[in-house]
């Protein structure tokens, strides 16, 4: 169920106000980590040529773009005005466009698959989101989306376990859909078992995050992600280095040497519309 708490319309705003200020940001940190998963997303979902392929929350483009590269007809969607650019530029083979994953611009029956990397946590309403995507697939098209586990064994944990160590994750920030929701198979299935959704199937595999030094997680988090930059702004400057310091030392335990490789385990779920 949604969760009544939510301000969606607060949530809403949050979302794209961060994503169109940080959109740069993300690119330049996150560009070799999120895109990891996506040959296994494009696997398990069938994509091929000629496919009909919409990415939601399509960010720089990376889902979308490596469906271009395969063949696909591939449409990318986002809520921020920079990402859209952003992925234009990236991806000239795909197409992409601005709009909101709960009121999809798209017909029904109208796509082979869609695909959504890690956007299901940044939807005011993830059911209405999901169900969206059942309604613009066609009949036997599939669904493939990711979420981050954790946060037992993640660099998100490790982040989060350093601001509660040193600094307070209670400040005023738009409560949303939380960020391990759908790391958990079960909740998966029910999910995408209300809405219609067939042969619902999850798998947990690890990404890895390669950073330049144990001390870069922090602005790794400041300068690209809404949600953890937004908390690391509103903590108290003077916090800051013991925070920074507190990351760094978690981190330690994975530094090569030559870059500190983070692990950042993630679900792929797969549904299939009957």
């Amino acid at each position: 169920m949604p969760d009544d708490g939510i301000d969606q319309d607060a949530f809403r705003k949050f979302e794209h106000d961060g994503w169109n200020s940080l959109s740069d940001g993300y690119h330049d940190h996150w560009e070799h980590l999120t895109p990891q998963i996506i040959p296994l997303m494009l696997e398990r979902t069938g994509v091929g040529v000629g496919s009909l392929v919409l990415d939601i929350a399509s960010g720089p483009g990376y889902a979308a773009g490596a469906a271009a590269a395969m063949g696909a007809r591939a449409i990318g969607i986002d809520l921020a005005e920079n990402m859209r650019d952003l992925a234009a530029a990236n991806f000239p083979d795909a197409a992409f466009q601005l709009g909101d994953a709960e009121d999809l611009p798209f017909a029904g029956d109208s796509f082979d698959v869609v695909t959504m990397n890690f956007g299901v946590l940044h939807f005011p309403d993830a059911e209405k989101a999901l169900a969206e995507t059942f309604r613009v697939l066609k009949p036997g098209g599939r669904l493939g989306f990711t979420a981050w586990e954790g946060p037992e064994g993640s660099a998100l944990g490790m982040a989060t376990a350093a601001i509660v160590q040193e600094g307070t994750v209670k400040v005023d920030l738009p409560q949303g859909t939380p960020i391990f929701r759908f790391a958990e198979h079960a909740e998966c299935a029910r999910v995408l078992g209300a809405i219609g959704f067939e042969d619902i199937a999850s798998t947990n595999t690890m990404l890895t995050w390669h950073l330049p030094r144990a001390d870069a997680l922090m602005e790794s988090f400041r300068q690209a992600t809404a949600r953890m930059s937004a908390l690391l702004g509103a903590q108290d400057p003077a916090k800051l280095p013991a925070i920074k310091a507190a990351m760094t030392e978690a981190c330690k335990p994975f530094d090569n040497g030559t870059t500190t490789d983070l692990p950042m385990p993630a679900v792929l779920t797969v549904g299939r519309k009957p």
